[in-house]
């Protein structure tokens, strides 16, 4: 776009040259037909009533001009005219035109039909012919002012119409790109098109934006009401995992499966409900970082837990921590989410009797930690990428049950974290969960 006003000028300077080229041609090309025009307007003008009713005397000599009459067979009623070129008056007649002819003294002679017959059939008038060199300059200065007035006009136009209009386009362009985000205002009130477009460009605006807060207050209604469905669900859904559990304890044979295959619901819906509640923050861009998290404690808390579902399932869940406290920059609750998330994956899809290790290790050189969580289940299935994907979190596939929202949550708090979370497979079966992240400073310590 910055080019564009040198190539409006250039252009415009290069028609205007050509025209003006073009213009100076047809002057030098068209020269007799300049002349003829001359002598016709010469002719026109002449009085041939006044030339009919006294012959004898009509007629002048002007030094270098002259103007007299003759009949058709080129005989002058005026003593005082000279004769008349027989060539030129039968070139004439045949031509029913101006004919001319140049003398060797430079004086132009042009015979001009008027009438069939009559003492005024033919006029001839006698000229000086203008010097070529004069006549050069003259053309070559009507050529130059031609072009400088054409080239001024161009330039004019350019700079009070063509710029004028191209920054309105500009800006207009700019509004267009505005539109629906903070800030927008309409940057042409003029009541042409472009105006007009303006105007339209503000409606849609604020059409737009009163769109957008209606969904807006309409998505934190429904996120509000989410997460009291969720605080309200979570006090007995506590109570029915110790229920189920007790019963799954003391239960013998096909109830002790009916317990476990129920405690295994419960769990689901459990996270389920907790995975919609965090899931509910996220999407209001809740600050990650917001807190500090213990990842020692928190692996042992989450292995207690968890520990519990394997021991019904089969599955025997573990965990190594090191000794000392490992703290990062993440939201507690949020932290033990993701980390819960992928426990719960790696326990719920053994299929069978199987095991699940939880590893903590810190590279205090490089300030990073690395929390592992492996299993030696079925492994890692192909379409569990797009399950995982960061896309998926605000798709339907995110609600199925499976790795869908729980996993689409773990990837979502480990970027928001800084944190990176890669999945691989393992010999010769299961899957390693992996996510590395900075521990955080010295000054960030325990609270």
């Amino acid at each position: 776009m910055r080019q564009l006003p040198r190539r409006i000028l250039a252009s415009a300077v290069l028609s205007v040259a050509a025209a003006g080229g073009l213009m100076a041609g047809g002057v030098l090309l068209g020269r007799p037909l300049i002349r003829d025009a001359a002598i016709a307007t010469v002719a026109s003008a002449t009085n041939h009533a006044a030339c009919e009713a006294d012959p004898t005397s009509w007629g002048a000599d002007w030094g270098g001009y002259s103007l007299y009459a003759y009949d058709s067979e080129g005989r002058p009623s005026n003593p005082a005219a000279p004769p008349l070129e027989p060539a030129q008056r039968q070139e004439a007649m045949a031509r029913g035109g101006p004919a001319r002819s140049v003398t060797s003294d430079d004086q132009m002679i042009s015979v001009v039909p008027m009438a069939p017959d009559g003492p005024c059939a033919i006029l001839r008038m006698r000229s000086t012919t203008p010097d070529p060199k004069a006549m050069r300059l003259f053309l070559g200065i009507l050529s130059v002012a031609t072009v400088a007035g054409m080239l001024l006009s161009g330039v004019g136009a350019t700079v009070f119409v063509v710029f004028p209009f191209r920054q309105r386009v500009e800006r207009l362009s700019e509004a267009a790109r505005g539109v629906g985000r903070d800030g927008f205002a309409a940057t042409d009130a003029a009541g042409d098109a472009l105006g007009n477009i303006s105007a339209v460009l503000a409606e849609s605006h604020a059409r737009i934006v009163e769109n957008r807060r209606a969904l807006e207050e309409r998505n934190k209604a429904l996120e509000e009401h989410l997460t009291g469905i969720a605080h309200d669900l979570r006090t007995p859904l506590a109570s029915l995992l110790l229920s189920l559990e007790a019963v799954a304890d003391e239960a013998d044979g096909q109830l002790h499966d009916e317990a476990r295959r129920a405690l295994a619901d419960a769990v689901y819906l459990s996270t389920l409900v907790d995975n919609l509640h965090q899931g509910a923050r996220l999407r209001h861009d809740f600050d990650v970082t917001s807190g500090l998290v213990e990842l020692t404690e928190l692996v042992t808390r989450v292995t207690h837990r968890f520990a519990i579902l394997g021991r019904h399932a089969g599955v025997a869940v573990a965990s190594h921590a090191p000794d000392t406290p490992v703290w990062v920059a993440c939201s507690p609750t949020l932290a033990e989410r993701a980390i819960g998330n992928l426990v719960q994956n790696a326990v719920q899809h053994q299929r069978g009797e199987g095991h699940v290790a939880i590893v903590l290790q810190v590279d205090e050189a490089k300030g990073t930690f690395s929390l592992v969580v492996d299993d030696d289940g079925p492994g890692l299935p192909e379409d569990l990428a797009a399950s995982m994907d960061i896309e998926s979190f605000h798709t339907d596939a995110a609600r199925q049950r499976g790795p869908g929202l729980g996993m689409v949550i773990a990837a979502e708090v480990a970027r928001r974290a800084a944190w990176t979370l890669s999945w691989e497979p393992l010999e010769p079966r299961g899957t390693r969960a992996r996510i590395r992240g900075p521990v955080a400073g010295p000054h960030e310590g325990s609270p």
